[in-house]
C-alpha cells in the first residue's frame, strides 16, 4: 500500500509539474504574442492626413504671440487705462479737496500740503499708467530686444496629425514629444499664426505656407478645421503688430556673412578656371 501511494504521489507530482510547465509555456506564448501585436500596431503605417511644418521663436514669433497674449487676450493696456483714470480720479480729488480746505480752515497748512502731495503722486501714477498704456508695444519690443541678447533662436519642426501633434527640436531631434489632441484645451487665430493651447501653455503654428516641410498648407488647414468644428475657437481678424519688425538676430546676420563668403569663394574659383 505505501508503495502504491507512493508512485500515486509521484504521478500527482508529476502531473502537477508537467501542467505548470504547460501553463507557464501557454503565458510565454500569450505575452509573446501581445509583445508582437504591440510591435505590428506600432509599425503599421499612419493612414490619415499627416503634415510637417516648421516654426522658428524668433523675434516675429514671441513678438506677434506676445501682443496677441496681452493686447487681445488680457487687454492690459485697457486696463492700463482704466487705472490711469481711476488714479486720476484719486488725484484731481486730493487737490480740489485740499483746496476747499484752504479756504474753511486757512491754519492747517500741513493737511493741505498732505492733500497736494498725495494728488501729485497720484497724478504722476496716471501719467505713468496712461503713457504705458499708449506705448504698450515699444515696452514689448523692448522686452524681447532684451531677451534675444541672452537667448539664440530655437527651432522645430512639427509634425500635425488627426490624432497627435509631435514637436521635433531641429538641434535634438531625439528629445521629440507628443500631444494628444484630447489635451489642446482650446484653439486661437490670428492672420499669421494659430495658437492651440494646452491649459495656458500655447503651441505656435506658423501660417505661412513657406514653413510647410511634408504636405500643403491646405491640408493642415484641413486638420484644423475638423478640430476646430470641436474645440472652442476664437479668430482675431485686426493688425495685431502695428510697428513693422526690424530686429535681426545675430545668427541671422552670421549665415549671410558666411553665405557670402562661400558665394564669393564660389566666383574666384570660376573666374581662375576661366582665366586657366
Amino acid at each position: 500500500m505505501e508503495n502504491k501511494d507512493k508512485e500515486i504521489l509521484e504521478t500527482e507530482e508529476q502531473v502537477v509539474e508537467e501542467t505548470a510547465e504547460e501553463v507557464t509555456e501557454e503565458k510565454a506564448l500569450e505575452v509573446v504574442e501581445e509583445q508582437v501585436q504591440e510591435e505590428v500596431m506600432e509599425e503599421a503605417p499612419y493612414e490619415g492626413k499627416e503634415v510637417t511644418t516648421s516654426i522658428r521663436y524668433d523675434y516675429r514669433t514671441m513678438k506677434y504671440f506676445n501682443m496677441y497674449n496681452t493686447v487681445v487676450r488680457r487687454k492690459l493696456p485697457v486696463w492700463y487705462l482704466i487705472l490711469a483714470i481711476i488714479a486720476a480720479g484719486f488725484a484731481i480729488y486730493n487737490v480740489v479737496d485740499g483746496i476747499f480746505k484752504v479756504y474753511i480752515n486757512p491754519v492747517e497748512g500741513e493737511e493741505i500740503t498732505k492733500h497736494l502731495v498725495f494728488g501729485g503722486i497720484f497724478l504722476f501714477f496716471a501719467a505713468y499708467l496712461l503713457f504705458q498704456s499708449i506705448r504698450f508695444e515699444s515696452f514689448v519690443d523692448r522686452t524681447i530686444t532684451n531677451h534675444f541678447m541672452s537667448h539664440k533662436v530655437a527651432e522645430q519642426h512639427i509634425k500635425i496629425r488627426e490624432d497627435k501633434i509631435t514637436l521635433i527640436p531641429v538641434n535634438k531631434p531625439e528629445e521629440s514629444f507628443s500631444y494628444d489632441w484630447t489635451q489642446i484645451t482650446s484653439i486661437e487665430e490670428i492672420n499669421e499664426f494659430f495658437f492651440l493651447y494646452i491649459g495656458k501653455s500655447p503651441l505656435i503654428i506658423d501660417k505661412d505656407p513657406g514653413k510647410m516641410i511634408e504636405g500643403t498648407y491646405e491640408e493642415m488647414e484641413e486638420i484644423f478645421k475638423e478640430k476646430i468644428a470641436v474645440k472652442p475657437y476664437k479668430k482675431c481678424n485686426k493688425q495685431v503688430v502695428k510697428k513693422p519688425i526690424t530686429f535681426i538676430h545675430k545668427e541671422d546676420i552670421e549665415k549671410e556673412a558666411n553665405a557670402v563668403e562661400v558665394e564669393s569663394v564660389v566666383e574666384e574659383s570660376q573666374e581662375t578656371e576661366n582665366n586657366d
